[in-house]
């Protein structure tokens, strides 16, 4: 069999559903860099305040990709056979669990910011900052929970540049308030960290009302309606969701407190370990793009195909992503090398961070090839074709297994040289893609989510 699939189709497929993604994830980092530079400008006490008070925010992000990405298991599938009857009850699922999950840590926000903010550090100004930005994330976690969940979903029937332009929108106007609400311009007050708070809330609800009118106005796959968010959705629907979901779910959680422990183990390294890691984060995200945008085409098309009783096709197709993440991890890995001389060298920081900054990158363009091809492989290819608890137990295992040990036996026990040490705590991507490529040679990950055991019976 050929390791390229022969149908023009396919390739089109890709490119509409990869590059509206690769472009709203440029999009999010750009302006997330505006954002901290913006904040600079006060100091390091606000930068601080803003930035833990966001770890808040990335746990129910993670969370709720969780959950979407559970869904999207699902939706993928039954979009395959143009089941959108299944499609609207999955989503009305989906949003009360994750509307249920944004309350509960919009009452957190709400009246124990000062609790949240201890848990990260005892500076009180810090805290007091924190406190104030915390106060306005209520109504963000709520808005984003609908948002991230509908242009999920939306995605898997290949809906996907609703997603790009609310992204566009919402991101600048982003931008726009916090230089009005932050330094106060234009008659505006001047708010501080408070006025970062503020205009991410304006921005999420400029985004929550152009997803909103555009699902319940314009869609025409789903055809969902505010009706169905009460529609009963039935044990059929909620088991297959369970037993799909719930490991995507897992493996989103677990894996986001094992990457923490990175940060652990970094921290305690040094500053300029920290400084120097943090320079080749941004980096990688500038690299990144492409990687995800592959990842969420393998698995929208994935699930497509097998809903669609294709499963011979879908297997084709899955040798040919082994070869475009392999080739996307040769362009990340080239745009690294590019890139590095000119970003280190944008920042005011010590020759010794900048040293260990290279030392850093070196492994980045090694690592990074292991990783396109084990995220657009497993996260997409495998996930995507309902193999999500093999994908859970190989993510998380080797997450737990190899790079949280390896790290910190590697930095804080035997003081290994830093490119050791971070070799280490990226082991887990070098297992992650091997065993997703062994996996992907046999036939157990195609698994039809839709026809397992019993049909779902019309409405």
């Amino acid at each position: 069999m050929s390791l390229f699939v022969k149908d023009k189709n396919f390739y089109k497929s890709v490119l509409a559903i990869a590059i509206p993604i690769a472009v709203q994830n440029m999009i999010s980092s750009a302006v997330g860099m505006l954002d901290t530079i913006m904040l600079g400008q006060l100091g390091e006490v606000a930068m601080s305040a803003s930035s833990l008070a966001n770890q808040i925010g990335f746990i129910f992000m993670m969370i709720n990709y969780g959950l979407t990405g559970g869904a999207g298991v699902l939706t993928s599938q039954y979009w395959g056979r143009r089941d959108a009857a299944s499609i609207r009850k999955v989503m009305s699922l989906t949003l009360r669990i994750s509307m249920g999950f944004a309350a509960i840590f919009a009452v957190g926000a709400a009246f124990f910011p000062g609790l949240l903010m201890r848990i990260y550090t005892n500076d009180e100004a810090i805290i007091a900052e924190g406190i104030r930005y915390l106060h306005y994330c209520g109504p963000i976690y709520l808005a984003n929970s609908f948002a991230i969940t509908a242009v999920s979903i939306l995605r898997t029937v290949g809906e996907v540049k609703i997603a790009l332009y609310s992204t566009i929108a919402s991101l600048s106007v982003n931008v726009v308030f916090n230089y009005l609400l932050i330094f106060g311009k234009f008659g505006f007050p001047q708010m501080g960290v408070a006025g970062a708070a503020l205009a991410t809330l304006i921005a999420r609800l400029v985004e929550l009302v152009i997803v909103g009118v555009y699902l319940f106005k314009m869609d025409k796959k789903i055809g969902f309606r505010f009706k169905d968010f009460f529609t009963k959705v039935g044990m059929d629907i909620t088991r297959r969701f369970v037993k799909y979901g719930a490991p995507v779910l897992c493996n989103e959680f677990f894996w986001s407190i094992g990457n923490s422990m990175a940060a652990v183990v970094l921290g305690r390294l040094g500053a300029e370990v920290v400084a120097a890691n943090s320079i080749c984060d941004i980096v990688f995200q500038m690299t990144s793009f492409f990687i995800w945008g592959g990842s969420n085409a393998a698995s929208v098309l994935t699930g497509n195909t097998i809903g669609a009783g294709e499963k011979e096709k879908a297997k084709a197709q899955a040798k040919t992503f082994i070869a475009i993440s392999f080739g996307l991890g040769l362009v990340s890995a080239a745009i690294i090398l590019v890139l590095r001389g000119f970003m280190v060298d944008f920042y005011n920081v010590s020759e010794t961070t900048k040293e260990i900054a290279y030392e850093i990158m070196n492994l980045m363009l090694f690592v990074t090839i292991f990783q396109a091809m084990g995220n657009i492989n497993m996260f997409g290819t495998l996930r995507g074709g309902g193999d999500s608890r093999f994908v859970l137990l190989c993510d998380v295992g080797a997450m737990w297994g190899l790079s949280v040990p390896l790290g910190f036996l590697s930095g804080l026990v035997f003081h290994w040289p830093i490119w050791a040490v971070y070799l280490c705590l990226r082991a887990s991507e070098i297992f992650t893609c091997i065993a997703g490529l062994v996996r992907l040679m046999g036939d157990k990950w195609v698994v039809d989510v839709t026809r397992e055991k019993k049909e779902i019976q019309p409405e």
